[in-house]
């Protein structure tokens, strides 16, 4: 079968529109969810996008009740932000204001996001390798091989020569690069760990983003890599994952990352080209490494790592500290007295 499909498509972000097929506007927004709006009412949208990459014809949102940071610089048509909020950046078309900024914006994705999901029809290259046992409705390029018991669902891509061993799973979104290889067990895409509370219960939010795998991408057994929420978890090329290994939700890991067993990324980590991390390393949520930082065995990284730094322990430090720390402990426990004699 041909595949006419350009290679690794990367799409700009979600799109949204009201049910007239016309592009959402602040006024209408307000309306619908009881919004106090502040700038240009007629500032019309057509997608969703995070805060740092909105731009001027998106949607996004902050939960903060300040402009700092970020959100100070952003360019997106219309932000979300929770009431009391004041003021508006100067490059932002208009700042509605509601009860719950993240409630608000997953109703947006489900009522106007969600009916535009249309994947394309199945398509397998004449010369890929399908196993039997494996279910294949999604992309598979030239020179792929999708092992026994695999899962390929619409929307999913499978690139030139890229290897699936046994009973990987890949979900709508997913798309692999060429020249890969993913173990046995490994998900790809599965929705990420994310839920809001509501009258004392967790509601699922949505996971639209999919995943984006670079070439030549190694991923070890049982290893996860989630869905991301409004943009895709990316990993970038050459990037080697071991066995048990996590990837949360809209994850951004750079080129040439390494993982050791049993290493994971909460939600929202970027991480920067050429970082290692070693076995059973943990990071926090919105954490940011800096390129060629090593991260040692064990440690639990809750702070932004600068580049080419060396951190260890809980919570992780620069690893000179960290080792003067765990002398001076072990001295101290060695201390005679009538407790340890």
């Amino acid at each position: 079968m041909a595949l006419e499909l350009p290679y690794h498509r990367t799409p700009r972000g979600l799109s949204i529109q009201a049910l007239d097929a016309q592009p959402l506007d602040a006024a209408k927004l307000a309306r619908k969810f009881e919004g106090l709006l502040e700038g240009n009412a007629a500032t019309e949208v057509y997608g969703v996008a995070p805060l740092r990459t909105a731009n001027a014809s998106e949607l996004t949102f902050h939960l903060g009740k300040d402009w700092a940071g970020v959100a100070s610089a952003s360019k997106a048509g219309i932000i979300l932000v929770p009431f009391g909020t004041e003021g508006i950046p100067i490059d932002v078309g208009a700042v509605l204001q509601v009860e719950d900024p993240y409630a608000v914006l997953c109703s947006i994705l489900q009522e106007f996001h969600e009916p535009l999901i249309d994947y394309h029809e199945t398509k397998i290259a004449w010369d890929a390798s399908i196993h039997p046992t494996a279910v294949v409705e999604g992309t598979v390029w030239p020179g792929a091989l999708i092992g026994p018991h695999c899962v390929v669902p619409l929307g999913s891509e499978v690139g030139w020569n890229t290897v699936l061993e046994a009973n990987v799973t890949l979900y709508a979104g997913a798309r692999i690069g060429r020249d890969c290889v993913v173990q046995a067990g490994a998900v790809i895409g599965a929705r990420g760990f994310g839920f809001r509370k509501a009258n004392n219960l967790w509601i699922d939010v949505p996971h639209y983003g999919g995943v984006e795998i670079g070439d030549r991408v190694r991923i070890g057994a049982n290893s996860v890599v989630a869905a991301g929420f409004l943009e895709p978890t990316r990993i970038g090329d050459d990037v080697k994952l071991d066995s048990f290994v996590q990837i949360a939700h809209h994850c951004q890991v750079g080129a040439r990352v390494m993982m050791a067993s049993g290493a994971g990324l909460a939600g929202g980590v970027i991480v920067e080209d050429g970082v290692e991390f070693g076995g059973a390393a943990q990071v926090a949520q919105h954490v940011h490494i800096g390129e060629y930082a090593k991260i040692g065995a064990k440690a639990g990284v809750t702070h932004n790592v600068p580049a080419h730094a060396i951190y260890a322990g809980f919570p992780a430090e620069p690893i000179a500290i960290w080792r003067r720390g765990v002398i001076a402990l072990r001295k101290l426990a060695k201390k005679s007295g009538p407790d340890n004699e």
